[in-house]
């Protein structure tokens, strides 16, 4: 290391580098990830006007997470992950089973002793439009997103980038 890193790359391309986190799907935690991403992006260089957009995507994104690990009753942790190479990206993964993508299942269908309520219907397509909502706030701030899955584990990640200076990916879009 070439001592502080508190200022900027002064146009340098910033070393590679990864941090990844988990944490319990608690609401109490998003505050948290939302300042790791916040202080990783800018000692990695990304522009300041550009912060308070990481910090508000990567907390909706995880409040996002941590309402599908809830709704599913999962206490499985919620994944973060910041790499820095030619653009800042966060990446940020939930284990929930998606269950739009199955068709024909109804919450509570299939489990012991219990039949799908009425209201149970009612509460996914609820689910259902809170995660749009969540989505389009995403697209509004982040210029570009990628919502991959669901993977072999049944979650989604939410990849979100930034450009970086000297990068070049500024003047490509």
């Amino acid at each position: 290391m070439n001592g502080s890193r508190h200022d900027r790359t002064g146009g340098r391309r910033p070393e590679p580098a990864t941090v990844r986190f988990a944490f319990t799907p608690a609401a109490a935690y998003v505050r948290a990830a939302r300042l790791v991403a916040a202080d990783v992006a800018a000692r990695s260089g990304v522009a300041t006007g550009l912060l308070d957009e990481v910090r508000q995507a990567v907390g909706e994104a995880c409040t996002r997470a941590v309402l599908r690990h809830r709704d599913r009753g999962l206490r499985d942790l919620v994944r973060v992950e910041f790499s820095i190479g030619d653009r800042f990206v966060a990446k940020i993964t939930d284990n929930a089973q998606d269950l739009r993508a199955r068709s024909g299942d109804r919450v509570g269908a299939g489990t012991v002793g219990g039949d799908a309520r009425a209201n149970d219907h009612d509460a996914l397509e609820e689910d259902t439009l809170s995660e749009e909502i969540t989505l389009i706030v995403l697209g509004g701030l982040v210029e570009d997103l990628v919502v991959t899955g669901p993977d072999a584990d049944g979650g989604t990640t939410v990849s979100m980038s930034w450009p970086l200076p000297g990068s070049g990916s500024q003047s490509d879009h």
